[in-house]
């Protein structure tokens, strides 16, 4: 949300709400049913956006119009999700005027990212539109919402109707951009119990995305709806145009237009699009099944919608290489493709369909072709390189250390989690794990049996944990900007640590539990007296989020790291800056000390690690081999192995001493959020956005 300050417009500097909490700054914009301003939450000191009635809505003698804004307001604070934009408060202003307050979001709407680059590449649009998926199954699977007259509750499904880019907004987060939905003001609800829909009977929502169902009163108005509007902004994320050739960003489109095209207009093949014959076949079978003119035809869901593009994503199209008449040996067209199968998402070929050569005819074909150019250049690396990597191998003899790294296998996976898991931390007895993630809560492990137990206090994703030496003290650091502190023996929670103003990234506890390191979204790292939960220092040296915090062995100094690229060595006692560390080219997310104390990791979103010398400050290896940004880095017990994660799917192991690469541990689905290791043997434990928890030995 960009501001737009309007110091002209009567409701600036003006606070509302109880006790004149909101003090209203600024005009952020507009929605589908009001203005947003730019608040102070005067009580909490944090700035919020606050969206009030439109005063011509206000003043109109149309009820329901009123009775949608405050249903707008029940549905938006029950829609608790990563992926939608959180509502925190609402009420009426001393004049009448209905209003709720929501998350401040900073960063830039998907409408404005098109603007300056109308074409994304097909594993961005996959990135932001299956997060948009994620949001969605939310309010489509059915949220429950209290009738405070009534006194009972209602279990509903929730429609946007007016999905677009304008309403997807793209947070930037130390993992990459975080997508989340906004303005549901228009948004259809319908219950469970009764099966009843709420029609209007006139249209609502913006003709340029809407679904044909939307423009008639009389028909039933669902989730597939939103899944047609995914298409178009599908179609214009991949070909930069619309899906009905008006060319509107040169040039107006009337409603009428647009009604006429949804309608009854057939949309153009993606790859007749210019510059765009190279979009994967089974994509564009994705986005023409989304824009199907009957609902029956679309996607069922946006899980099935999500599923589809993930495989496009991680599933290239095979080609078959060009023989040498120029030809290709059957073309995508004439064989049943993966585009056929995600497009019915059941893999069954629509009878009626032109007959296809069969896979059992080309592909045979294709890997005897490419089998023997395998050969040949593998035979003439042989004759250039031969003796080169036979010397490499003479001089390099097996070792026991080496013997080691082949011993590490996947020993056990924890599963149960309903969300990302982005943190873990392991208590000094080896079998008791604590977990936090995006479903807000703390998950306490018995490794032995794989039992868990819940600790849910959070508001928002847990992001950070921290057991102090002796494993009586837990810290929980969460995007809801607070800190916690536990008994881990009892569950109970001591103290909540509050002064950030924004998500809280990293934490670590000092050995003895007295001191605890915070680093957070808003820029600052803070110093707190455990006993007290007093700030000890401030600290304002970075320019931008700090990712990572960590404390030293000895617990004299500590670590952090930002999106500004940089690494600072900290005096845990004076605050007292000590060292900057630059080398990386992206964001630094994560930092991690040997045990010795002489060397320091560094792992970055620019898919490098690197290890530093604390006594002077200098690089001494950069480690390459990740294939997207890292986001995780730890030492082994003895330091002999430096262990990375990152979104590539893989965990890989390193000799910090060498910098050489060991292994690579596979098992994960999706991205690994978090490695740690055991402080007393070889376990090495990684968590995921797939959900799940893996310990290897």
């Amino acid at each position: 949300m960009n501001k737009n300050p309007s110091q002209s417009h009567p409701w600036i500097s003006r606070s509302v709400g109880d006790g004149d909490r909101y003090y209203l700054e600024s005009v952020l914009g507009s929605g589908g049913m009001g203005e947003v301003f730019l608040a102070i939450d005067t009580r909490l000191g944090k700035t919020v956006a606050l969206k009030l009635l439109r005063e011509s809505l206000a003043i109109a003698e149309n009820l329901n119009l009123r009775e949608r804004f405050e249903r707008e307001c029940a549905i938006c604070a029950a829609l608790k999700s990563e992926h939608i934009v959180q509502v925190s408060d609402y009420g009426v202003t001393a004049e009448g005027y209905p209003f709720y307050v929501m998350e401040y979001l900073q960063g830039q709407t998907l409408e404005y990212r098109l603007a300056k680059e109308p074409r994304l590449s097909v594993s961005e649009t996959c990135h932001i539109i299956t997060q948009v998926c994620a949001g969605l199954q939310l309010a489509h699977d059915g949220i429950v919402l209290w009738d405070r007259k009534t006194g009972s509750s209602e279990q509903i499904k929730v429609v946007h109707r007016d999905l677009k880019p304008a309403n997807i907004f793209l947070v930037p987060t130390a993992l990459g951009e975080l997508v989340k939905i906004i303005d549901f003001g228009i948004a259809k609800i319908r219950s469970l119990q009764t099966n009843h829909t709420n029609a209007t009977g006139f249209f609502l929502g913006t003709c340029h995305y809407a679904a044909p169902e939307q423009f008639s009163g009389r028909r039933i108005v669902d989730e597939r709806a939103d899944i047609y509007s995914l298409g178009v902004i599908l179609y214009e994320m991949l070909t930069g145009i619309d899906p009905f050739g008006f060319d509107y960003r040169r040039q107006f489109v009337a409603n009428e237009a647009w009604f006429a095209a949804h309608t009854s207009t057939t949309p153009l093949p993606l790859r007749s699009q210019p510059h765009c014959q190279d979009l994967p076949p089974a994509l564009e079978a994705i986005v023409l099944r989304c824009l199907a003119k009957s609902p029956d035809d679309r996607f069922p869901s946006v899980v099935a919608l999500s599923q589809a593009l993930q495989t496009v994503r991680s599933t290239p199209e095979l080609v078959p290489p060009v023989n040498a008449h120029g030809l290709k040996p059957d073309s995508l067209q004439e064989r049943p493709s993966l585009a056929a199968k995600l497009a019915s998402h059941d893999g069954q070929v629509n009878r009626g369909e032109t007959t296809r050569l069969s896979p059992s005819v080309w592909l045979p074909r294709v890997v005897q072709q490419w089998r023997w150019r395998l050969l040949a250049i593998a035979g003439v690396l042989l004759l250039l390189g031969g003796s080169y990597y036979v010397a490499q191998w003479r001089q390099a003899p097996i070792t026991r250390e080496a013997t080691q790294f082949d011993r590490y296998r996947l020993a056990q996976t924890l599963s149960g989690n309903m969300a990302p898991v982005w943190t873990t931390a392991l208590h000094f007895n080896g079998q008791t794990l604590v977990s936090g993630g995006e479903d807000h809560t703390i998950r306490i492990w018995d490794l032995e049996t794989g039992d868990n137990s819940l600790l849910s206090d959070h508001e928002d994703v847990v992001r950070s944990l921290s057991l102090s030496a002796d494993g009586q003290l837990l810290a929980s650091g969460s995007s809801d900007a607070t800190i916690k502190l536990w008994r881990l023996s009892t569950r109970q929670l001591l103290r909540t640590l509050t002064g950030h103003t924004a998500a809280i990234w990293s934490i670590d506890l000092s050995r003895d539990g007295q001191t605890l390191v915070s680093g957070s979204e808003d820029g600052t790292i803070r110093v707190w007296n455990v006993q007290t939960g007093a700030v000890v220092h401030t600290l304002t040296g970075h320019n931008g989020p700090v990712y990572a915090v960590t404390l030293s062995r000895d617990g004299q100094t500590f670590a952090s790291s930002s999106a500004d690229k940089t690494i600072k060595i900290w005096n845990l006692q004076t605050g007292v800056l000590l060292r900057t560390l630059t080398g990386h080219t992206d964001a630094v997310r994560a930092v991690a000390f040997s045990p010795n104390g002489q060397l320091l990791a560094s792992a970055s979103w620019d898919k490098t690690v690197k290890i530093w010398n604390l006594q002077t400050g200098s690089l001494v290896h950069t480690l390459e081999g990740h294939r997207d940004r890292v986001v995780s880095v730890a030492f082994s017990f003895n330091g002999q192995t430096l262990v990375s994660a990152g979104l590539d799917r893989t965990i890989k192991l390193w000799n910090p001493q060498t910098g050489t690469w060991q292994q690579d541990l596979t098992g994960h689905s999706d991205w690994v959020l978090s490695v740690i290791t055991s402080a007393s043997d070889r376990k090495i434990i990684s968590s995921s956005k797939d959900q799940t928890i893996k310990l290897w030995r």
